[in-house]
């Protein structure tokens, strides 16, 4: 890795930031997690094991690198509820906000500005369509299969030995063992493990915000766009370099027991409306949190997708609510950025 920073990370902004919409996705053991993949299998392939620990940060510097970079997150204020951006020409407006997939169902997030436009809203956009029988067979097919070894590989092979004991002990830690993980590659070990994680420590995906929203659209009568497919989110995380995927996973694992606290006080930095402080922490190329290659793929090429799509949008009148992960609006690299540098007017933080 050029940047050894990723690890829980990919767990906090995949899961609670909302960089991917299907970071709600567990699964029990390997065998319920998706059919069988086809692709011919081929289990000479030179297996290629994790690199040295002593390259690797330890857990207590992944902790200062977090910690001071919450530090300097903190040292700016929202203003009390999370943010919402405006975008609008003579007879389209476009309400943009920055989601959390899994959230604590006691935590209070509704703004009237929220839901000012989400009532006012003919319809809602989501990253991707995660609820009609199509996309449950798309995450089966093209996000679930995507992490599974399709050429006779194991996610044990591929861990050294030290890398196996930690791993081994945090999915012990939740009551899984190891074997339930192994036809899964690195990066869809760590999507569970720290989903699981999550859940047990009280974080509900019903109590998410794309959910809420969703059924209260559905009942509305609104309709609904997507930004995405689910093998686009898949293939951000798939087609990283396995060693980067490994390390995700090792480090997921090193911090799996912090992982609360370091979650709650991101959730505190959305639910305050800080978007500067998001963006300090998270979601900037030196941010904690991201490899070169994972910034780019995760959040850069994505947002990039999505800016003429959004523009788009302003050539047919009504009014849209465009609800994405809040890791993609915050930051030097963010939609309301790149929106804002191709001369658009966005009104927000």
């Amino acid at each position: 890795m050029s940047k050894l920073r990723f690890g829980a990370s990919a767990v906090v902004l995949g899961l609670v930031l909302g960089v991917t919409g299907c970071g709600n996705t567990t699964t029990e053991s390997s065998e319920s997690a998706a059919p069988a993949v086809t692709t011919p299998q081929t289990p000479e392939v030179p297996v290629e094991t994790s690199s040295d620990l002593a390259t690797r940060p330890t857990k207590a510097q992944l902790l200062a690198r977090f910690d001071s970079a919450l530090e300097r997150a903190e040292e700016t204020q929202g203003p009390g509820s999370p943010a919402l951006w405006t975008l609008a020409d003579e007879d389209t407006t476009i309400h943009i906000f920055g989601t959390v997939h899994l959230l604590r169902p006691d935590l209070e997030w509704r703004s009237d500005a929220i839901d000012q436009a989400l009532d006012q809203a003919d319809k809602i956009v989501f990253e991707v369509d995660m609820k009609s029988e199509a996309a449950q067979r798309a995450i089966a097919t093209d996000f679930l299969a995507r992490g599974m070894y399709a050429d006779g590989r194991t996610l044990t092979e591929v861990l050294n030995d030290e890398d196996e004991a930690v791993i081994s002990a945090a999915f012990d830690s939740l009551g899984v063992p190891m074997a339930a993980m192994n036809t899964f590659e690195p990066w869809m070990a760590s999507v569970n493990l720290g989903v699981m994680q999550l859940v047990n420590d009280g974080y509900d995906p019903q109590s998410g915000v794309e959910t809420v929203i969703e059924a209260e659209a559905t009942a509305a009568g609104k309709s609904f766009g997507f930004l995405e497919t689910i093998s686009q989110q898949a293939d951000a995380f798939d087609l990283l370099p396995e060693d980067e995927q490994i390390s995700i996973l090792y480090e997921t694992a090193l911090l799996l027991e912090e992982s609360p606290r370091m979650l709650d006080l991101l959730v505190d930095e959305w639910a305050d409306g800080d978007v500067t402080g998001i963006g300090t922490l998270v979601a900037n190329p030196e941010g904690y949190g991201f490899t070169d290659a994972a910034y780019q793929s995760l959040l850069v090429v994505r947002n990039t997708a999505w800016v003429p799509q959004i523009q788009a949008m302003l050539d047919e009148p009504g009014s849209v609510f465009i609800a994405v992960g809040a890791g993609h609006l915050a930051g030097p690299d963010s939609v309301i950025t790149m929106l804002r540098d191709e001369g658009y007017t966005v009104e927000g933080p």
